[in-house]
């Protein structure tokens, strides 16, 4: 049996002299083995054609870019006003459910 590196060191000409000989023998399970490679070649095929369609699909659907819908500044100040006021009453629901839950979680602290 030849050597990693002999192997490597091999020209295109060894490569078919090799191949061209008959008097080197075929494994009885060649056939057996083949299929496996196909099927992976398959996998393969179909993994690379679900990503392609993934980043298609993505771009397709994807959401255009929001437009500047306010010509009055005072206008756009006062849907700003509106958005903070509604996340600041979001953080305030959120903080008053905390508090009712932190005496449960006191209570499962203290009884590990």
């Amino acid at each position: 049996m030849k050597s990693i590196q002999d192997i490597e060191k091999l020209s295109m000409a060894d490569w078919d002299r090799i191949g061209a000989d008959e008097n080197i023998p075929i494994p009885d399970d060649l056939q057996i083995r083949l299929p496996r490679r196909r099927t992976a070649v398959l996998w393969g095929a179909a993994a690379s054609v679900a990503v392609v369609a993934g980043i298609g699909l993505s771009a397709l659907l994807r959401t255009p870019e929001p437009e500047d819908t306010f010509t009055d500044p005072y206008l756009a100040y006062a849907a700003v006003e509106q958005a903070f006021s509604r996340m600041g009453e979001t953080v305030s629901k959120s903080a008053e459910i905390l508090a009712e839950k932190e005496n449960e979680i006191d209570k499962v602290t203290y009884w590990k």
